[in-house]
């Protein structure tokens, strides 16, 4: 955690860094790169946070042991449903959504509810029927 914690603050600085040089260049007129480079600089900065503050509550990972093997990192991620049918809606209405940014916003909105009724589905999956807890 630690090499990710040094990594993302570089990030972060050099993004602040090169974001003022080229609005310099540009002379600040320029209305996507110095402020995409400043939003990409914060998001180094808030990983670089995160990451710095939970590496205080935890001891040496698994991942910082110069030693250690690939099996020790061994063990559960998560619970996964390989059967849900969840994601694949998600995606047809994400590429529904992108498809109504690029022709009218009449098309984005009419893409938002299948998007918001796949989202709720697959986060509410394992709260309904046999696999409720």
């Amino acid at each position: 955690m630690k090499s990710s914690v040094v990594l993302f603050g570089g990030i972060g600085l050099f993004c602040l860094v090169v974001a003022f040089i080229y609005g310099f260049v540009t002379g600040f007129d320029e209305l996507a790169g110095f402020p995409l480079l400043l939003l990409t600089a914060g998001l180094g900065f808030m990983l670089w946070w995160y990451l710095r503050s939970t590496d205080k509550h935890h001891g040496v990972m698994d991942g910082d042991n110069p030693e250690g093997e690939i099996a020790d990192m061994a063990g559960t991620y998560g619970e996964f449903a390989p059967w849900s049918w969840w994601p694949i809606g998600l995606g047809a209405s994400a590429a529904f959504l992108f498809f109504g940014l690029a022709i009218d916003w009449w098309v984005f909105f009419l893409g938002l509810i299948p998007g918001l009724f796949f989202v709720t589905g697959w986060v509410m999956e394992f709260n309904r029927k046999r696999y409720a807890h």
